[in-house]
């Protein structure tokens, strides 16, 4: 099962929207990996980001369309 999920960090409110394998699970811990989550998790804590599941999908590319529809509907 992959979902696509919106991070966000409750300090400054940037969002992060990606896509994550978690194998049919509850909330796995994953927040993100992109090199600025990373550096913002380091920075303010794992306790000030939120994720939270947008779509569940049963194969990769449809998570994928779903990430990109997002990301544009979001920044644009």
């Amino acid at each position: 099962m992959f979902i696509v999920y919106k991070t966000t960090n409750l300090i400054n409110g940037k969002i992060y929207i990606g896509v994550h394998d978690n194998n049919g699970e509850g909330f796995d811990g994953y927040l993100g990996s992109g090199l600025l989550m990373l550096k913002a998790i380091k920075k303010h804590g794992r306790e000030n980001f939120v994720r939270e599941t947008l779509h569940s999908c049963e194969d990769i590319e449809t998570a994928f369309l779903l990430e990109s529809e997002l990301v544009t509907e979001e920044f644009i």
